[in-house]
């Protein structure tokens, strides 16, 4: 099987057979009860000797069961003797080598069904007793070289792939391929030498035809081997699509997002009445937006939900932009996080936090704590709100009267909107700075925080 993405085609068979084997390790286990039911019913003279040839199979179900749960397996570690087995279980997932419990349950279940095929089979058996044996031998053989035939180590690609917990060593010995084929035909002809010749009278009292579909049911083996494979390849080739798509939803949300921002920077520079601070302003919000773009195309906001993003992702956006040593100085109130904007007002928040939280830091600013909510005082109007609180060295009292400072190019804006800018030193000897701005809200409806939204922690990463 040829896929473009060999390595999806793993991780998907890896999954699904992790899931399988969950699912089937307790089938297995209620087999092995029917075995242990039916055998109670045998002669007593076969009893002990029936009893012991289904202890290899039983353990083999129980460790399988282990096996299948990743937490049982580390329970293991506390018992010192049976520490080489965790290390042996979890160096076989995803991979297609020979297993201690495929090897338990594949000898132990042959062990067991020669106690109702072959001239060793146990006496005292009833028809339907028979057929309950029969059904749960196949049902176990099925169960467990189903396993064996759809290991995810026979999809590894060439190259080693590392997903955490799984790992894969590369495509599997050409033997084992070859085995692979054999397994189907193989446990058919086995079932068939044991259960198809009349070995005892309980065994002759089952229908011929009954037990050829039993037998000839483990040639189907392959039919799922066949359907499995193309389910993979279908799994590969959608993943392809989406990854096809997103990159060009991607590409198509960075082509817009920088087009539109470049020309406002672009305009602004030709402008008669072009200001420094006022391009830097906005070649910072273009920054922010593709970062913003960016996280979301990649799924690393903190919210996964549909629809607009809280306050949140947008301070981490604008954080991201700043080196560590400066992040970390940098705080978001809980409350804020969660708080959700409209369109319009987002823009501006994601540009005067921006500025502001920038302005802060060269004031030499050592803790700047930011807050976003909404106002009510005005029964007409909602309004948005940034208090911004610094440690610095306090705030020219003529800085908004200086018309080259991006404060006063701020305020001139936040004007325009029904807004100002307000600053007060409340700190002793002129230290420190806290910084009001607000703006008439563009949204009628404030909408309110989403199902699920909760204040978040800002996450502080390195450059």
């Amino acid at each position: 099987m040829k896929v473009e993405r060999q390595e999806v085609v793993w991780a998907t068979a890896l999954r699904a057979l992790d899931a399988q084997h969950r699912t089937s390790s307790w089938l297995r286990l209620v087999c092995v009860l029917a075995l242990w039911l039916v055998t109670l019913r045998c002669d007593p003279e076969d009893r002990l000797r029936a009893c012991l040839q289904l202890l290899p199979v039983t353990a083999g179900a129980l460790l399988a069961h282990v096996h299948a749960r990743p937490s049982l397996v580390d329970y293991l570690t506390s018992l010192s003797p049976l520490g080489r087995v965790k290390t042996h279980l979890e160096g076989t997932r995803g991979r297609a080598q020979v297993d201690l419990p495929g090897v338990v349950e594949g000898a132990g279940i042959l062990v067991a069904s020669t106690l109702y095929g072959s001239k060793w089979a146990m006496t005292g058996l009833s028809r339907e007793e028979m057929v309950v044996a029969l059904v749960a031998v196949i049902v176990f053989a099925w169960s467990v070289f189903l396993n064996v035939v759809l290991d995810p180590g026979y999809y590894a690609p060439p190259e080693e792939v590392d997903l955490g917990f799984w790992k894969s060593a590369g495509p599997p010995p050409r033997i084992l391929k070859w085995a692979r084929h054999a397994v189907p035909p193989g446990v058919a002809a086995l079932a068939a030498v044991l259960f198809l010749p009349a070995w005892t009278p309980s065994l002759a009292a089952v229908p011929l035809a009954l037990r050829v579909v039993l037998v000839l049911s483990l040639l189907c083996l392959r039919l799922v081997w066949l359907c499995f494979d193309q389910i993979l390849v279908a799994a590969a080739e959608s993943a392809a699509d989406l990854e096809r798509n997103a990159k060009a939803a991607e590409a198509g949300a960075l082509h817009s997002v920088g087009k539109n921002a470049v020309g406002s920077a672009l305009v602004a520079l030709e402008s008669p009445h072009y200001q420094r601070n006022e391009v830097r302003s906005l070649l910072r919000n273009i920054l922010v937006q593709l970062e913003e773009t960016i996280r979301a195309s990649r799924g690393i906001t903190a919210t996964s939900s549909d629809g607009p993003l809280p306050v949140g992702d947008l301070w981490e956006a604008a954080m991201a932009l700043l080196p560590l040593e400066l992040r970390l100085r940098c705080t978001l109130s809980p409350a804020s996080h969660g708080l959700v904007l409209g369109d319009a007002d987002r823009q501006l928040a994601r540009r005067f936090i921006s500025d502001l939280v920038t302005n802060a830091l060269r004031a030499g600013a050592k803790h700047v704590t930011c807050t976003v909510h909404h106002r009510h005082d005005d029964p007409r109007h909602i309004k948005v709100e940034i208090l911004v609180l610094d440690d610095g060295c306090g705030m020219p009292l003529d800085v908004l009267e200086r018309p080259a400072s991006s404060l006063s190019v701020t305020a001139k804006e936040l004007r325009r909107r029904g807004g100002d800018l307000t600053f007060v030193t409340p700190g002793p000897a002129g230290t420190g700075t806290q910084v009001r701005a607000y703006w008439r809200s563009a949204t009628p409806r404030v909408p309110g925080p989403r199902p699920g939204d909760t204040p978040l922690a800002v996450q502080q990463k390195g450059n």
